[in-house]
């Protein structure tokens, strides 16, 4: 599979913006294009699915 590097601008301090984009690294390389727009749609438009999958990761 080809790899592409992107710049992208993260909000938060330097170790919480590097820690996102790790999480985010990390989430593109193990789920597919697909699933990840499905997320992404759920994280905007559903804040409760959102609440429910926190307390489930006990964050």
């Amino acid at each position: 599979m080809e790899k592409h590097s992107f710049t992208v601008t993260i909000s938060g301090d330097q170790k919480e913006a590097t820690e996102k984009a790790q999480a985010i690294a990390t989430l593109a390389s193990h789920l597919s294009a697909e699933t990840l727009k499905a997320l992404a749609h759920v994280v905007k438009t559903d804040p409760q699915k959102v609440a429910l999958a926190k307390k489930f990761l006990g964050v």
